[in-house]
């Protein structure tokens, strides 16, 4: 019994030596890693540029203003849809096709979030 003890704790040392690590995906070099870090970029993106919206939003003060930021806004997105489509388009059907269109909308959602802060800051230089 002390034998069959003993083994299980060396086996149980031994296991937990080894025990994989959680990797960061963005360092990963599988596909599904690469999926898995550029759809997380992108909602850290989309995340960051609904807060700017929301704080911009905040610092109109009239309607008319708001009404053609929201404008403004619908627009940029269908464009951003439709341009991150035609980037995308020769990789359809590949299994990198959803890492390309990530890293698209993450790289214009990013442009656009500046511009956003860029026009935060003008109001609040008026």
């Amino acid at each position: 019994m002390k034998l069959f003890g003993l083994t299980m704790l060396l086996l149980a040392v031994v296991a937990g030596g080894h025990q994989t690590q959680k990797r960061d995906p963005c360092m990963g070099e599988t596909t599904l890693e690469m999926k898995m870090c550029s759809a997380t970029k992108y909602k850290q993106a989309d995340d960051e540029l609904n807060n700017v919206y929301r704080q911009l939003m905040s610092k109109l003060d009239d309607d008319g203003y708001k009404t053609s930021l929201k404008t403004a806004q619908q627009a940029w997105l269908k464009y951003r849809d439709n341009n991150c489509d035609f980037v995308s388009y020769l990789y359809r059907g590949g299994s990198i096709y959803s890492v390309i269109v990530s890293d698209c909308m993450t790289s214009m959602t990013i442009s656009r979030t500046k511009e956003m802060k860029e026009q935060i800051k003008e109001l609040e230089n008026r």
